[in-house]
């Protein structure tokens, strides 16, 4: 067949880009419809909590209420990944971005006695963007690589100066991914098992945020190697002046 076909780059990537809207459609839909029933599930198991005198039963019932809220956490990722918020970008110095993101996953790391190293930039660095919202999306690479690099590992978060702005780098020390895995990486519950990383809605939701946020979301990994994130951030008026 002669014009667009599979192994035609442009063809390759329209097929890609309209699997990926069907992909945001439906977890936007079914997002919607599954987050009611699984408050309903959480709001009545709590009410059921305060008055359970019964140990085994309490444990039950908090495992049903833990349980509803991680697939509430899991269907808000999903749901940021079909249609993130629109962002409300300020100039901000990317170290007061970071800095509570820092303190917010430290005792993960430490629960996991992995390693975890802040480089803030050496001096102030403005950049433009929704505070919430790339602090969102730095607190969910940082998760995956604590999960990837596991026990006595090591992660390491660095800011630097850009010629675009900003860029913010998450390492880990985990077993890496092969070509593959990291073509895949942005790919909705893509599982990365193989490299220590969980149900794969980690990257998906950094990335969409990012890029709301005019900025770029890359990944380098090699098998036992480890990963390197680089997120690329938008400089603000006060570096552009």
């Amino acid at each position: 067949m002669d014009g667009a076909r599979s192994g035609d780059p442009g063809f390759d990537a329209a097929v890609f880009e309209a699997r990926l809207e069907a992909v945001r459609a439906f977890a936007y839909g079914a997002g919607h419809e599954i987050n009611n029933p699984l408050a309903n599930i959480a709001a009545r198991a709590q009410a059921l909590l305060v008055d359970e005198r019964d140990p085994e039963r309490r444990r039950k019932l908090a495992t049903i209420v833990d349980q509803a809220f991680r697939a509430r956490d899991m269907i808000g990722g999903l749901m940021v990944f079909a249609r993130p918020p629109r962002p409300s970008p300020v100039d901000v110095d990317v170290h007061d971005v970071l800095r509570p993101v820092v303190e917010a996953v430290r005792p993960a790391a430490e629960a996991k006695r992995v390693r975890f190293e802040y480089s803030p930039a050496p001096s102030p660095v403005t950049v433009r963007a929704d505070p919430a919202q790339v602090g969102e999306a730095v607190r969910a690479l940082v998760a995956n690589a604590i999960e990837a690099a596991g026990d006595g590992g090591r992660v390491v978060v660095e800011a630097s100066v850009s010629a675009a702005g900003c860029r913010v780098t998450v390492a880990d020390d985990g077993p890496g991914m092969d070509g593959d895995a990291t073509r895949r990486a942005f790919d909705p519950f893509h599982c990365g098992r193989d490299a220590g990383r969980g149900i794969g809605l980690g990257l998906p939701k950094a990335l969409r945020l990012i890029e709301s946020n005019g900025g770029s979301l890359a990944v380098e990994s090699r098998p036992g190697a480890g990963t390197r994130v680089v997120v690329s951030l938008p400089g603000g008026a006060a570096e552009a002046a």
